[in-house]
């Protein structure tokens, strides 16, 4: 008996479709194996981190840091010290602007007067009414 035409294609096309399946199931068991890798990977170095493996280095690196670090504080403080004693008082320009401002004059006078832009002196105002409200 000979084999029709639409049986052969039939055929071929259900074996197509299979081979479609198969490659789709194929892809999506290593994508899952790739994703299962990553995990296990993140897995391990959230375990790490947490048991604080392999940072004993690091640690003490820092703790020598920190050693210097406060050493070399504890030896400017008595100079940065001394110097914060020696001027006490506001330097000349920044008391004439208190001054100006408390018999209200605005931002242009000031600016004019002491011969500084507009902007310094605004700024100048703004840090002058927030050290007095600190105070």
């Amino acid at each position: 008996m000979p084999i029709s035409i639409p049986l052969v294609l039939g055929a071929c096309m259900v074996a197509a479709s299979l081979l479609a399946v198969l490659l789709i199931v194929k892809r999506q068991r290593a994508q899952t194996q790739a994703a299962n890798e990553r995990l296990l990977t993140l897995q391990q170095k959230i375990e790490a981190a947490l048991n604080d493996q392999g940072f004993e280095a690091e640690r003490a690196a820092f703790g020598a840091a920190l050693k210097t670090a406060s050493l070399t504080t504890d030896l400017q403080r008595p100079r940065l010290e001394n110097l914060a004693r020696i001027d006490k008082q506001a330097p000349e320009k920044y008391r004439i602007l208190g001054k100006l401002a408390s018999q209200g004059m605005n931002v242009e006078e000031i600016a004019t007067v002491l011969g500084i832009s507009r902007v310094e002196a605004g700024q100048l105002l703004s840090l002058s009414s927030m050290a007095q409200y600190g105070r």
